[in-house]
């Protein structure tokens, strides 16, 4: 049986899917990843399997619209811009798509794909699983649909989840076309498949969020899907550099660009004379980026081997990186943007791991307090009970476990 995993959208929405390829080739099953041109050089770096999709997410991400909309901090415009913007290509993506499942016979699907995916998967009777990285939509009286960042009562959370029916209408068009295309009919497929008995797989900690009660039997916490490490220096330079002084903070943004870089670079100037730091640039295009010994540039490196070296992190909030600062057992200031971030962000205060500040209210002040206040000995060592706990869970080994039983016992 040929396993496919469709997935689209930014580095991490693409890396935990690598760890979940290599796992099930560690078990011996025939694993193709299918996944945004862009990450041909990362999946095969790998040795796995690869399909493209056409579009480029990191060059679409970064037109002086869609950065505009980040500073904003609108999900709904941000998404409804990027929809506009994708549904370009999107015929061509979706025939990718298509061509690519034909030649597949288990389907594993992240959240961008899913109406796509399950489409096909209803079309050509195949059977399909998703793979949620942040929370998922599955009503819950648990905690709200994850647009709203807010905690409020269980019925006021599971109400919260209508906002599907309203975030439906921007794909909705676009899915439809695709269906009649292949001769099926219209339908809120996001609706449907989260009805159905579809597998359901989140990769959050259950340190995080406990599962909750009211889920349906077809949905399962595993834990994070961490790639495996070299636990060797990606940089030799970088190496060097770490060791002439103090530990550093990290910075990094990731697939995610800094909406207001002006007011960043204005923050690197206040922390540089006091604390070390390397800038993880990511997607984010930096006009003139300051020299100085206590500053060390960098586009991406391996977290699992750099983050346990840092003193502090300051990200956006993305699960992928939320899950490498936990595993590395050190406090986080979640600066967030958009999407999952600002739930994410209140979820690591909650746990007394970091703090959240949302971007739109980022001071280089308020940055400061935090930074001092993470290097509280409470927290510290809330960051330590965390890591080892994470450090002892097996995401990937229990949803390999589970997507084996769903695919080939049935």
């Amino acid at each position: 049986m040929k396993y496919g995993i469709i997935t689209t959208g930014s580095r991490g929405d693409v890396q935990p899917f690598v760890a979940l390829a290599l796992s099930l080739m560690d078990a011996g099953h025939d694993v193709t990843l299918v996944a945004p041109e862009n990450f041909a050089a990362f999946v095969q770096g790998f040795g796995i399997p690869y399909l493209p999709i056409t579009g480029d997410s990191e060059r679409i991400i970064n037109t002086p619209a869609a950065l505009k909309l980040l500073e904003g901090g609108s999900v709904f415009k941000f998404f409804y811009h990027l929809q506009k913007i994708t549904a370009r290509t999107a015929d061509q993506s979706n025939q990718d798509i298509l061509d690519a499942c034909s030649r597949l016979d288990n389907l594993i699907v992240s959240v961008l794909p899913l109406p796509i995916v399950y489409s096909i998967a209803e079309k050509y009777h195949k059977k399909c699983a998703v793979v949620f990285l942040s929370l998922p939509p599955l009503p819950t009286r648990e905690f709200p649909f994850q647009a709203i960042a807010t905690k409020g009562h269980p019925w006021l959370n599971k109400l919260s989840y209508r906002l599907l029916d309203i975030s439906y209408l921007v794909i909705g068009r676009q899915v439809n076309r695709f269906r009649k295309q292949i001769g099926l009919p219209p339908k809120n497929v996001l609706k449907d498949g989260l009805k159905s008995n579809t597998l359901a797989i989140t990769t959050i900690s259950p340190h995080l969020i406990k599962q909750p009660a009211d889920w349906p039997p077809s949905a399962h916490l595993t834990g994070f899907f961490y790639i495996p490490s070299t636990q060797s220096a990606p940089n030799p330079a970088l190496e060097d550099w770490l060791k002439q002084g103090d530990r550093p903070i990290y910075i990094g943004f990731g697939s995610i660009p800094v909406p207001n870089p002006p007011l960043l670079l204005q923050i690197l100037e206040t922390i540089l004379p006091h604390k070390r730091i390397i800038l993880a640039t990511g997607w984010t295009v930096f006009p003139n980026l300051p020299t100085h010994p206590n500053l060390f540039t960098t586009k991406y490196t391996d977290h699992s081997w750099l983050l346990p070296q840092c003193s502090t992190a300051i990200i956006h909030g993305g699960i992928g990186t939320i899950a490498a600062i936990l595993r590395a057992g050190i406090p986080s200031v979640v600066v967030s943007i958009l999407a999952d971030q600002p739930i994410n962000g209140k979820l690591i205060e909650q746990k007394h791991l970091g703090f959240h500040i949302p971007f739109k209210k980022l001071t280089p002040t308020r940055l400061q307090k935090a930074i001092d206040a993470t290097q509280n000995p409470q927290i510290i060592n809330n960051c330590k009970a965390a890591a080892a706990a994470i450090q002892k869970e097996d995401g990937l080994k229990k949803a390999v476990h589970l997507i084996e039983n769903y695919f080939e016992k049935n």
